[in-house]
């Protein structure tokens, strides 16, 4: 038996200790039993074991350790880790059980097995990469093979195929996510490429994780496919460049052309400004509905007439722009002349809805800084133009 001095140090500990003889009889128990599993040593001395602790087996090679469960005062039962040794290695007079209570891992292991079931089972992609010494998958969720076609052994094996299946647009977001050169705590939208080739949207809620010194050392998250809402986004933001009534394109697609071609797309650059004659007064003269049908029959014939590397647009009411690129002067001027016949070879076989268009154009070898000079010259011609037919009437 254990000394009293021994004894009274482990009350304190968080381990209960037991000894107990060949008949399984409990023989000493320390005090700490009472805090611990409810009982004081009185309710358990020469009671058996098997009463409280079930699963110590037989015949067994000592020393061991094993898991069970104990039945506390209450009638409920705690999750226990139990090492056992023998009192007496000569004449095998006991066993010694040094008990712990591991309920709190047991939760802990069974909501970790939730978790991780959960993650397996989980549509969207969950991952966690370290950072240091490499970039390195340690963990995928299996639903990278349904998203991208790629199994997640494909991913952690291989560290360089996500930057190679990566969008080439799009390299330079994972650069800055893998960097700490992004905000974490907005979603990030990359593209990578599925083993189909095609191009998969996917939306990142990155987590970084930091070491004690601040060094950002790994990264976890999740990611889901939102192919679908970028494609409805596109098909919306298509709507909103075209004119409602002739499908051109409108004055918020024309100033963004305007705006890449004043900026970035540096090229030869032709402008072809119209205006319907005489809007508002066939308007007042016969309606609306047939003013509209004459701008919609104005629409038709732009579109039948400039085809290659054109913009046209529905700048105003009875404006339009045409924006010709990659071109030179010769090739406007041409495309004038065109115009011009296709409205008298129109007005030929329609006179119940004839076109008139005041039109000026302009022309410069290079768009950055220009293309709004140019289009300034083209509408003052298209202006001169338009005094010219009054001075004829």
């Amino acid at each position: 038996m254990l000394n009293s001095y021994f004894s009274n140090k482990l009350d304190f500990l968080r381990e209960v200790y037991i000894e107990i003889n060949n008949n399984k009889l409990i023989k000493f128990i320390s005090e700490n039993c009472y805090n611990i599993l409810g009982y004081t040593q009185q309710e358990l001395i020469n009671k058996n074991i098997t009463d409280y602790i079930s699963g110590i087996p037989e015949n067994i090679i000592l020393p061991i350790n094993i898991q069970s469960t104990i039945r506390l005062k209450t009638g409920s039962f705690m999750d226990i880790d139990i090492k056992i040794t023998s009192i007496n290695s000569i004449d095998f007079s006991g066993l010694r059980l040094s008990i712990i209570d591991i309920s709190k891992y047991i939760k802990f292991n069974n909501n970790e097995k939730k978790l991780l079931k959960m993650f397996q089972n989980c549509k969207d992609i969950v991952y966690r990469c370290d950072l240091i010494p490499q970039f390195q998958f340690t963990y995928i969720s299996p639903s990278i093979k349904e998203l991208l076609g790629y199994s997640a052994e494909e991913l952690i094996s291989n560290s360089e195929l996500a930057f190679e299946i990566v969008h080439p647009d799009d390299r330079e977001t994972l650069m800055d996510k893998i960097n700490n050169s992004t905000d974490y705590t907005l979603p990030i939208s990359t593209r990578f490429k599925h083993k189909n080739d095609k191009y998969v949207w996917l939306e990142d809620f990155c987590i970084p994780i930091y070491s004690s010194k601040g060094k950002l050392v790994a990264l976890e998250g999740f990611s889901r496919n939102i192919t679908k809402k970028k494609e409805l986004e596109e098909k919306l933001e298509n709507l909103s460049y075209y004119d409602g009534l002739t499908n051109l394109y409108n004055k918020l697609y024309l100033e963004n052309q305007i705006n890449i071609l004043n900026t970035k797309e540096d090229t030869s650059i032709g402008i072809i400004f119209c205006d319907l004659d005489n809007l508002k007064k066939t308007n007042d003269a016969f309606g609306h509905e047939f003013g509209d049908k004459l701008i919609k029959y104005t629409s038709n014939l732009l579109l039948k007439t400039f085809k290659k590397n054109s913009i046209i647009a529905r700048s105003g009411g009875d404006e339009f722009i045409i924006i010709i690129k990659n071109s030179s002067f010769t090739e406007i001027k041409d495309l004038y002349t065109m115009l011009c016949n296709s409205i008298k070879e129109q007005n030929k076989y329609n006179k119940a809805l004839t076109i008139s268009l005041s039109i000026g154009y302009s022309f410069s070898e290079t768009s950055v800084d220009k293309i709004r000079e140019v289009i300034n010259i083209a509408d003052k011609n298209m202006y001169k133009d338009k005094q010219r037919k009054k001075l004829l009437i």
